[in-house]
């Protein structure tokens, strides 16, 4: 028996246990729209832009995105252009 053999399935089984499970894909919600931007998202409206003052709303639909994780939301998340900005993406 090669000796390296056991090493070899035992590292196979350890990764196999590390592999993250497949995720469903993410959806915007309903009347939103979200986009990758690098690492983070932008949620805006359809129809008509958010306001600044909206920023919670706009954390609403990204956590409907993320799912159960959420919205990796912090000191950077930002407004421009009629939509807002969550550098952290998805939690």
């Amino acid at each position: 028996m090669n000796p390296t053999l056991p090493l070899s399935i035992g590292t196979l089984a350890l990764a196999a246990c590390a592999m993250p499970a497949p995720q469903a894909p993410r959806v915007a919600p309903a009347g939103y729209a979200v986009a990758s931007e690098g690492m983070g998202i932008a949620v805006s409206r359809a129809g008509q832009p958010f306001g600044y003052a909206e920023g919670a709303e706009a954390k609403r639909a990204a956590n409907a995105f993320c799912g159960a994780a959420g919205v990796a939301s912090g000191t950077e998340d930002n407004f421009r252009d009629g939509a807002w900005h969550f550098p952290g993406g998805c939690a």
